[in-house]
Order: structure tokens, then C-alpha cells, then sequence
């Protein structure tokens, strides 16, 4: 008994919020591996990109919840993630042709991008810090938890319990989730 225990710990503190984690890395790595494929460059400001479509993401859903708009058991946050998508794209398209587009026509060297990439970086935190803030956002809708640590020590009668949380379940299955091919999305990191 101690040593399933000592396993529902360790998935509880290691391995659930490993996994979460390191889908959030897997689609940045992502992102930038696209970037420097296509275009050549390493974009420094992709993470700030990121986190500019999270901020969007973010105040839709405070929009939303004012409105009364949810999703029931789900974070009201996925009726936003498709404004986030939207600003995101928004975002890059304007950067390309406010800053990369001046470079590619004078057809720069490589290292001219990256420090222009290192200014749109710059330039996006500080937007970010000063629209959202640097704290951690949290919402007060929908089911927090697919399973609660309460619930699985009551289903198991192990003492340690087991918690998996919504947002950490959509993370990973918008990551490793199949697409209409039926294939992994994870297998494109592996190539």
C-alpha cells in the first residue's frame, strides 16, 4: 500500500505537471522550429508572442465572464482561445510587415533578423507587463478538476491522492491530441 502511495505522489507532484509543462514547451519549441524552417531566422520574440496570445486569451475570458458567457464544466477561457488565435495572427502579420518586411527587402544578413527579433521581443513584454500584469491570472469558472485528490483517495482508499486539472488536461490534449489523419500531433517534434 505504501509503495502505491509513494506512486500516486509522484504523479501528483511529478510526472501530471511535468507532462503539462513540458506540452507548453513542445508547442513553443514547435513554433519556433516552424519559423526557423521557413523563414531561416531564430525569432527570440516567439515566446513573447505567446504570451501576447495568452493575454488576449486572457481578457476575452474576463469579457466573457462579465457577460455571464460559460461553458458549464469547461473553462469559459476555451470560447476566448480562438480570439487569442485570432490576435496572435493579428500580431504577427503586423510585425512582418512593420519590421521583417523592411529587412527582407534589403535583403539582410541573418543576424540583422535576430536583433530585430530581440526588439519586437522587448517591445511585447513590456506590452504585456503593462496590460496584464506580471501575476499569475486565475478564473473562477468551470470544473477545476477532472479528478480531485478527495475524489481518487475516496474511488482508491489510498491515502495520497491524485489531482488533474482542467487546464493542465487541455494543455496536453491540445498538444498530443490526434488530428483527422489520426496521427499524434507529438510525432512532428520527434522529426
Amino acid at each position: 500500500m505504501d509503495f502505491l502511495n509513494a506512486i500516486v505522489a509522484l504523479a501528483n507532484f511529478v510526472i501530471v505537471p511535468a507532462v503539462s509543462y513540458g506540452a507548453q514547451l513542445a508547442l513553443g519549441a514547435l513554433g519556433v522550429t516552424l519559423v526557423y524552417g521557413i523563414l531561416r531566422f531564430s525569432n527570440f520574440a516567439h515566446g513573447d508572442t505567446m504570451a501576447f496570445g495568452t493575454m488576449v486569451t486572457i481578457l476575452v475570458t474576463w469579457l466573457f465572464q462579465s457577460w455571464g458567457l460559460s461553458l458549464g464544466p469547461l473553462p469559459t477561457a476555451l470560447l476566448a482561445l480562438p480570439f487569442g488565435i485570432a490576435g496572435t495572427a493579428l500580431l504577427v502579420l503586423g510585425t512582418d510587415r512593420v519590421v521583417y518586411r523592411f529587412y527582407r527587402e534589403r535583403r539582410a544578413v541573418p543576424v540583422i533578423f535576430l536583433i530585430a527579433s530581440i526588439g519586437v521581443m522587448l517591445v511585447l513584454n513590456g506590452l504585456v507587463r503593462m496590460i496584464i500584469g506580471v501575476d499569475d491570472q486565475r478564473f473562477s469558472d468551470g470544473e477545476r478538476f477532472l479528478i480531485s485528490a478527495r475524489t481518487f483517495r475516496d474511488m482508491t482508499g489510498l491515502q495520497e491522492g491524485l489531482a488533474i486539472g482542467n487546464p493542465r488536461r487541455c494543455v496536453v490534449v491540445l498538444v498530443f491530441g490526434k488530428n483527422p489523419h489520426g496521427q499524434i500531433h507529438a510525432r512532428v517534434f520527434r522529426q
